[in-house]
């Protein structure tokens, strides 16, 4: 997929998600995230996608798919679905899994010091939720 398409795409998913037709633009993204696009692109439609299994109230799929992202973003040193996953995980009540995960990504060598600021003021949080 060339750029120009891509961005067609993109324009389209946008629209779909403005609408609030989950259903929808899980089949889009479900298209588009399977295509030719660099695993990074991928990542963030499959993190778009967990977002709309999270709307849709199916915890299950939602995690799966931050799990397909985090997959595609390891190698590049990326870790945003995995702190989008932590999150949804502090939301569900699992702070446990979501602690684990918040503290595997201070350790990662590639967090910046804001980065793993904020992954530590998380950690409070849960601290304060859990109490």
């Amino acid at each position: 997929m060339d750029f120009e398409e891509f961005r067609g795409r993109v324009e389209q998913l946008d629209k779909l998600a403005a609408s609030g037709d989950d259903r929808a633009l899980l089949s889009a993204l479900a298209e588009v995230a399977t295509s030719d696009l660099p695993d990074l692109d991928r990542a963030r439609l499959l993190s778009q996608a967990a977002q709309a299994h999270e709307r849709l109230k199916e915890p299950e799929l939602a995690l799966a798919a931050y799990d397909r992202a985090a997959a595609l973003e390891t190698p590049h040193h990326r870790f945003q679905a995995a702190f989008r996953k932590s999150d949804y995980l502090m939301r569900l009540g699992r702070a446990d899994e979501s602690r684990d995960i918040l503290k595997s990504l201070i350790e990662r060598p590639e967090a910046t010091l804001s980065e793993r600021h904020s992954f530590e003021a998380r950690l409070k949080l849960l601290r304060r939720v859990t109490k």
